[in-house]
């Protein structure tokens, strides 16, 4: 069978026209390089079968790269190192996302009740990290000015918030305290891209939605005949709270009309990948690659599948390098269409 091949041209080196000197990012274990594991350095994500496909483990959530690295990839800048493994080079930006954090701060996580036990590193702290990089970097205004017009940041991370309240605090109905809080979350999206524009000067930033989770295929013995069921909760309220953070994002695209402020559509980008995952070689769409219910990938005894590739799901929670890469080569070609990579490459063509 063929391989898919999703809309658009692909992941390549679509980026590249946009000239970005750098990639900054932010968010939790779905983008994070390596953070997690210099705050814990005997994690299980530094140890086999994590990061197995790239022949070591890096600290990444997965067994080999995630899609802020093909993001990376496509703009032709190294993957990212992250921030606090110490003696990296960060001169083509840094990473700056944890595993197990949220968008909220310590003080709004007491509020809602949620509970994120592996790292305070939210959000909010990150971006303080990113100012000291810069003022450490960068001791000349206007150098300092021309590299973060020059860059690219990416703002994730509100699955965890959602996913980590404790519900036991109120007898509503769980789709309904989660959706209590996401006024909470998208406010805090709202801040924090203000912040990145207004006081670190940032002039192209994407902030991808919430994917789809909790979801499960049947194929009746045939890859047309697929069905996805995805948890009905975690649905509702993942297509919720990205049709409101589009409608924020459109907000702040008025107030600041000179940035290019864009939506990454990872909830299309899942939803693509579920679709078509017989077509893109994935024979294991169910199971997880590494780890079990009782074992978690890393720990000794831990079963591993041995051939990540065929699997969408690697440890239970997150996606392979295999499926990231899939759902990167659906969402790049939408990320360069809103940074304007598109035009740029058809000036360079029209040019030639």
């Amino acid at each position: 069978m063929g391989q898919a091949t999703p809309p658009g041209e692909g992941g390549g080196k679509l980026l590249e026209h946009c000239g970005f000197t750098a990639i900054y990012c932010f968010g939790d274990s779905m983008y994070d390089s390596g953070n997690a594991l210099a705050e814990s350095p005997q994690g299980p994500m530094g140890k086999f079968p994590y990061g197995v496909t790239i022949h070591h483990a890096t600290g990444r959530f997965t067994d080999g790269y995630t899609i802020i690295d093909r993001i990376a990839e496509a703009a032709g800048v190294p993957p990212l190192n992250p921030y606090l493994k110490r003696n990296m080079d960060h001169s083509k930006g840094a990473n700056f996302a944890v595993g197990g954090v949220g968008l909220l701060s310590k003080e709004a996580r007491a509020k809602w009740h949620v509970k994120l036990p592996f790292s305070n590193s939210s959000v909010d702290i990150q971006l303080k990290w990113l100012g000291r990089h810069l003022n450490q970097a960068y001791r000349n205004e206007t150098a300092r000015r021309e590299h973060v017009e020059s860059s690219l940041f990416v703002l994730g991370g509100a699955g965890n918030d959602y996913l980590n309240m404790n519900l036991s605090f109120s007898s509503l109905p769980r789709v309904v305290q989660m959706k209590r809080i996401m006024p909470a979350l998208l406010a805090a999206t709202q801040v924090y891209v203000k912040t990145l524009i207004t006081e670190y000067g940032a002039r192209k930033v994407v902030v991808p939605g919430i994917l789809k989770a909790g979801c499960r295929v049947s194929t009746g013995g045939f890859f047309h005949d697929t069905q996805v069921q995805c948890d009905e909760t975690l649905t509702s309220v993942a297509a919720l709270h990205n049709r409101l953070l589009k409608r924020e994002l459109e907000r702040l695209r008025i107030k600041f009309p000179d940035v290019e402020i864009v939506y990454g559509d990872m909830w299309m980008a899942t939803h693509w990948l579920f679709d078509h995952f017989g077509s893109a070689g994935i024979h294991h769409p169910n199971e997880r690659c590494c780890g079990n219910s009782s074992i978690g990938c890393g720990m000794p005894g831990a079963p591993y599948c041995g051939n990540p590739s065929d699997y969408i799901d690697w440890d239970g929670t997150h996606f392979t390098d295999h499926a990231y890469r899939l759902m990167s080569d659906f969402l790049i070609p939408q990320l360069a269409s809103g940074l304007g990579c598109r035009a740029a490459a058809n000036n360079v063509r029209s040019q030639g």
